[in-house]
């Protein structure tokens, strides 16, 4: 009989999700997600089975919180007002600066790592239909929620990338504005 589970498996999904944002998905070894999470390494094999099984887990991590965020903002804020500090958001904060762990990941990913890629193809599919269900909710007189949806996902990347590129801030604001507005526009 396996003895019960003895930590908080978020807390150490969230280390581990940080140990990647940090270090990035594939640099960061089993060693650096032991030492950020605190497990033991028969602990981390025995809830993980492995280095991959952990990353899968953090990407879920990450897509859950960023899912139950984009629900929040457009259910408080109404669809106009969301789809602007969304933008913003990504212009200015980005995440403390370090950008969206999955754009960040697609950029280090390796041709030959397909499971890798997989499973961020499946993280930014299950982003994206959130936005849309977001975006059909919030404003159900649209018709162009699917294809509103693929333009602010693809909008938030490069502004997220604007940042991390040291563009100033006031041209990330400017762009983050105009883009909102041309989309509000459609």
């Amino acid at each position: 009989m396996s003895r019960p589970r003895s930590f908080d498996h978020d807390a150490v999904v969230d280390a581990a999700m940080q140990a990647f944002w940090s270090g990035g998905l594939v640099a960061t070894s089993v060693d650096d997600l032991l030492k950020a999470s605190g497990l033991a390494r028969s602990s981390f094999y025995a809830s993980f089975s492995n280095r991959d099984g952990m990353v899968c887990a953090a990407v879920e991590r990450y897509v859950d919180l960023q899912i139950s965020a984009i629900t929040r903002l457009f259910a408080r804020h109404g669809f106009a007002d969301a789809l602007r500090r969304l933008l913003l958001d990504a212009a200015v904060d980005n995440f403390d600066g370090r950008g969206c762990l999955l754009v960040n990941a697609v950029n280090e990913l390796h041709a030959s790592d397909a499971a890798g890629a997989a499973l961020v193809r499946a993280a930014f599919a299950r982003l994206a239909a959130a936005l849309q269900r977001a975006i059909a909710d919030a404003a159900p007189q649209r018709d162009d929620s699917v294809q509103l949806g693929a333009m602010l996902m693809a909008t938030i990347a490069g502004l997220r990338t604007l940042q991390r590129a040291g563009t100033p801030l006031a041209l990330r604001r400017e762009a983050a504005a105009r883009f909102a507005e041309a989309l509000l526009q459609r």
